[in-house]
């Protein structure tokens, strides 16, 4: 009895590790630039994303939703959809895909409001979507290009995601203006252009996923239609980030002066002779002659 007892001990210890059931790979979003119009909505798109997954590997997957950037990194999931504006700034994972919004990669962003000119903005209150990854160097720098003071606007209100930063300007009139990407600010007036955002990443930011399983996860996702506000997915280009990312540092922009040309004068140009040296000279002679009497001498 002992025998066999030892014997079951030493067949549990030396069976295979891909015998044990796998860990489920998990994915997460946190995109609050992305129009989705609920977190229920949010989430059944990331639900739907893990289901393609989980058909197409074979691999249990679970999804979660994320209303901040930090909490996505303190649970450690595997893969997931992260704001542009948080991959810009700590680069972290390796880039998958980016997210087609609007037909695109990415979105041209402007600066909407509730009056008609800037000079208007002055002291008011602007309203921006709070993403926790270095706010204040996107509104400022990226936004504004390092041209306006930060005390320009006297207060500004962080919110969750996009669609509450601009219902907080032209619903409710808490602020006088937003920043958000053309299209997305409906009923406001578009005061200038700011610069083109890349949509949200898809990276991998696990490295206990074989290279291979990553591999497949990739050409899933890049292969997903699904349905809500991200209608698909493209081949990224990490330059459109990293672009971003040097966008949001300040930059101290100086006058340049360009070179004189040489100025090389003809001496003809500055010495004009005077009119009367250029005439002959005709002296009066005839006050040299005496015209003699006729009273002459014989």
């Amino acid at each position: 009895m002992r025998a066999l007892l030892i014997l079951a001990l030493v067949v549990a210890a030396t069976r295979p590790a891909d015998a044990q059931p796998a860990k489920a790979i998990t994915v997460g979003i946190y995109a609050p630039t992305v129009e989705f119009g609920s977190a229920s909505a949010r989430l059944s798109y990331v639900q739907g994303l893990a289901k393609a997954i989980e058909a197409a590997t074979g691999q249990s997957v679970t999804a979660s939703s994320y209303a901040s950037f930090s909490a996505l990194e303190k649970d450690g999931v595997d893969f997931a959809i992260v704001e542009a504006q948080c991959y810009a700034t700590n680069g972290k994972g390796k880039l998958i895909a980016t997210a087609v919004v609007g037909g695109g990669g990415s979105r041209q962003w402007a600066l909407h409001a509730n009056v008609d000119d800037m000079t208007a903005l002055r002291g008011k209150k602007l309203a921006y979507v709070q993403t926790g990854c270095n706010d204040a160097g996107f509104v400022d720098n990226a936004m504004l290009d390092s041209e306006v003071d930060s005390a320009f606007f006297g207060t500004r209100v962080g919110k969750s995601e996009l669609t509450a930063a601009v219902a907080e300007v032209a619903s409710y009139k808490t602020a006088q203006a937003v920043f958000a990407p053309g299209g997305s600010a409906k009923g406001l007036t578009k005061l200038f252009d700011t610069v083109t955002v890349p949509n949200p990443a898809f990276v991998a930011l696990s490295s206990r996923v074989a290279s291979s399983l990553s591999d497949q996860v990739a050409a899933t996702v890049l292969g997903y239609k699904g349905s809500g506000a991200i209608s698909g997915w493209q081949k990224p280009s990490k330059e459109s980030y990293t672009t971003l990312g040097g966008r949001m540092k300040r930059t101290a922009k100086q006058s340049m002066f360009a070179a004189p040309q040489p100025v090389r004068i003809d001496a003809s140009d500055v010495l004009v002779d005077p009119p009367t040296m250029q005439e002959p000279a005709r002296p009066n002679l005839r006050h040299l002659f005496v015209r003699p009497s006729d009273n002459r001498m014989n």
